[in-house]
């Protein structure tokens, strides 16, 4: 079953706002073992809508497009769809009346322009919006599946999961199942995405029906397993055994198979009952605002202390003043104090510290732009590493090194040694 999907608007279209309803369709549609064949982009133009959608529809089994069903003028969706289908618009009595009592309970006036939203195609259903007022639409044409959502993320999302979900499964059974694609996804950090293809070059031949890919998802780098086949039970062992030679041939640089790094630390520390604090200089906060994006992390996570300048250094966390006039502030000796002075302060069981040289300037012979050093202080000591992020921008220097705190501590919780140079390739899928 190979599926189109459309997403319209000319604020889309110019980029001036993400396409998240594509983005969010192709990884649910993926997630239901449906193939996504292609992916359009259209404006608001009613003769744009209309060739977009005729030519979506063309060499696809099922289409879901979004967007362009509200009141404006500027909505064209119904008009494209009723051209393309040759199906005349009709207004549904039921939804009208829906809409009516919908304002009214929002006590606001129902305009005449709010009509436009209960039209349809001759033959179409009326998806029901639980959290708007512009109902989708659902409709099968010569044996084609077609559904049109409303724009608005939170709507579509809703949408999807309650009434579309339901549809494409019992439609694809009782079209006797058919070819299923089902997807699995590594992270990595800590290895190049260049390097992770070469360690995995062999995989395909040896995995009969399995696809790779790759995605720099920087810091990280996802590893995608796809596999193609009519029996779950068979893709499921396909996808097992693809994962198990992927952690053979990468190793411990593989941290999840689905988790985020910082997702991944938080449930490490959480199984562990221990907690972390973090000192920044260069990172600049982002250690603790990518912990804290994650609901519950304050269980784990207790402070970071965002010591930029030299004083805050010394005032702060007790760096002494002669640590960084003989050694820097960009300095292993510097990195251990900091985390150090950050587990003192804070009472937490763990401490990282990341101080260097983001850029783009500031960088010496000795000391380039993209140098980083880091500590962990923990009960047993305390343990350092240094990294240099060459030919980088700022941000990407930051992000390097906030994901590299991380992974240290990570890899001090499962007992890992240091992450070192990458091997030569295995080359030796089992």
């Amino acid at each position: 079953m190979r599926l189109s999907i459309v997403s319209t608007g000319e604020e889309v279209l110019r980029g001036q706002i993400a396409d998240e309803n594509a983005l969010f369709l192709s990884r649910a549609l993926v997630d239901l073992g449906l193939e996504v064949g292609r992916r359009f982009t259209c404006g608001d133009g009613l003769d744009d809508l209309t060739r977009t959608i005729a030519g979506a529809l063309r060499d696809a089994d099922a289409l879901i497009g979004s967007g362009g069903l509200g009141p404006t003028a500027d909505d064209r969706t119904l008009d494209a769809l009723a051209e393309v289908l040759q199906a005349p618009l009709e207004v549904c009595p039921e939804a009208l009346e829906r809409l009516r009592r919908a304002f009214s309970e929002m006590g606001l006036p129902f305009t005449d322009n709010q009509a436009r939203q209960a039209r349809r195609p001759v033959g179409a259903e009326l998806l029901d919006n639980a959290v708007g007022t512009a109902p989708g639409i659902a409709l099968e044409r010569e044996g084609k599946l077609i559904f049109w959502l409303p724009g608005p993320p939170f709507e579509l999302r809703r949408m999807f999961s309650d009434q579309v979900v339901p549809r494409l499964v019992r439609w694809r059974e009782q079209q006797g199942g058919g070819e299923r694609q089902a997807q699995r996804t590594l992270r990595v950090f800590g290895r190049g995405e260049g390097w992770i293809g070469e360690q995995l070059a062999p995989l395909e031949a040896t995995i009969p029906g399995l696809s790779l890919g790759f995605r720099a998802d920087l810091p990280e780098i996802e590893v995608k397993l796809y596999a193609r086949g009519a029996n779950p039970a068979e893709l499921s062992a396909r996808l097992e055994r693809a994962e198990h030679e992927v952690r053979h041939l990468l190793g411990d640089v593989v941290f999840s198979s689905g988790q985020t790094l910082p997702e991944t630390l938080l449930d490490l520390l959480y199984e562990r009952r221990l907690t972390l604090a973090a000192a920044e200089s260069c990172t600049g906060g982002l250690i603790a605002k990518l912990l804290t994006d994650i609901p519950g992390a304050s269980v784990s996570f207790l402070l970071s202390a965002v010591t930029y300048a030299n004083t805050a250094k010394e005032a702060v966390l007790g760096v002494l003043p002669e640590t960084i006039r003989e050694h820097g502030a960009v300095s292993e000796t510097c990195a251990r104090a900091m985390a150090e002075g950050v587990r003192r302060v804070s009472g937490a069981d763990l401490a990282v510290s990341a101080t260097g040289i983001a850029g783009p300037d500031g960088g010496t012979p000795e000391k380039p732009v993209g140098l980083v050093h880091f500590a962990l202080a923990h009960q047993s000591g305390t343990t350092a590493s240094r990294r240099v992020f060459r030919q980088r921008t700022r941000e990407a220097v930051r992000a390097l090194a906030a994901a590299h705190a991380m992974d240290m501590v990570r890899r001090h919780l499962l007992g890992l040694p240091p992450l070192g140079p990458p091997a030569p390739p295995k080359h030796e899928a089992r």
